[in-house]
């Protein structure tokens, strides 16, 4: 029993005539009868009754029509399913992004990737700012979400979401009631992250213009130890709200807007360079991703969304 001897009985069963199969199928009706002949001896069974007026499908017959059908009904799914898959865009993309965006993109686009584009093959990298240029320029890095970046001619910036940054305090530390200025920042004991994050360089030229010394007592190139160094009551930390949300709301820490004060994530990428599908996809997604936590409120109450 074969494929081409299940398509042929199938046809002969549908049109209830080896000639009219015959001519559908446009294959000679003596091949048809030799073929059905044929699965009948292997199968030690009858599948047709012939008579002057044609034939009729014997019991035999119609369990064999039944599971045919179901074969050819999962060959047309497989032959689709892999069409579809090859029709995928595939290749290589790599992403790069700073510390506080890897820990809500990441997760999130690898799992797209993996359920949507299993052919696209996804590379991940998390640096500062001037690693993460230097991978643009070299190509290296294909896109990269980083925190107010400075403009540049060989570079396109797609503003993503502009959030909020706070300023949070350990349970119990003193803390203004509702917001605090750049200027009441003083005198506080700061951990912050170090130049050059782009959330410190707009917090380093603020206080240059205002005249603030700030005593920062330390700093810490990752968020999660900053939010740790906080609630060991070493200081005070300024992170932006998607960084600090989850800890609010499990009363780990108390947290107060910071007036003026925001972060803009932005979507880099070079200018002269044209994407590949596989980065077009990435584009996408990125942008997909973030709409998804700014109507979720990941972002808090969000100033800008592009």
């Amino acid at each position: 029993m074969d494929l081409r001897q299940l398509r042929y009985f199938a046809a002969i069963a549908k049109f209830g005539s080896f000639s009219e199969a015959s001519a559908r199928l446009r294959v000679a009706q003596s091949a048809l009868s030799r073929h059905m002949l044929s699965l009948e001896k292997e199968l030690g069974v009858k599948l047709f009754e012939r008579h002057a007026r044609g034939i009729d499908i014997t019991h035999s017959g119609s369990l064999l029509l039944t599971r045919t059908k179901r074969i050819m009904a999962e060959l047309e799914e497989a032959r689709t399913e892999v069409m579809e898959q090859a029709a995928l865009p595939s290749g290589g993309a790599v992403i790069g992004t700073t510390s506080t965006t890897s820990r809500i993109l990441y997760g999130p686009l690898a799992t797209r990737f993996a359920q949507d584009y299993p052919n696209i093959k996804l590379r991940f990298v998390e640096g500062v700012p001037y690693l993460l240029l230097e991978g643009l320029d070299t190509g290296e890095i294909d896109l990269a979400v980083m925190v107010d970046p400075e403009p540049r001619a060989s570079l396109v910036l797609e503003p993503l979401v502009t959030e909020q940054e706070y300023l949070i305090g350990k349970l119990g530390a003193a803390m203004p009631s509702s917001a605090c200025a750049v200027e009441n920042l003083g005198g506080l004991p700061l951990i912050l992250l170090p130049r050059p994050a782009g959330s410190r360089i707009k917090l380093d030229r603020m206080a240059a213009e205002m005249g603030i010394t700030f005593d920062v007592t330390h700093e810490v190139a990752n968020v999660d130890v900053v939010k740790d160094f906080v609630e060991r009551g070493l200081g005070y930390g300024i992170l932006p709200y998607s960084s600090i949300h989850p800890g609010i709301e499990e009363g780990r820490y108390q947290a107060v807007p910071i007036d003026g004060l925001t972060i803009t994530r932005t979507l880099v990428h070079r200018a002269d360079l044209t994407p590949t599908p596989a980065v077009i996809e990435l584009t996408r997604l990125v942008h997909d991703e973030i709409n998804k936590m700014i109507q979720d409120g990941g972002f808090g109450d969000v100033l800008l969304a592009r």
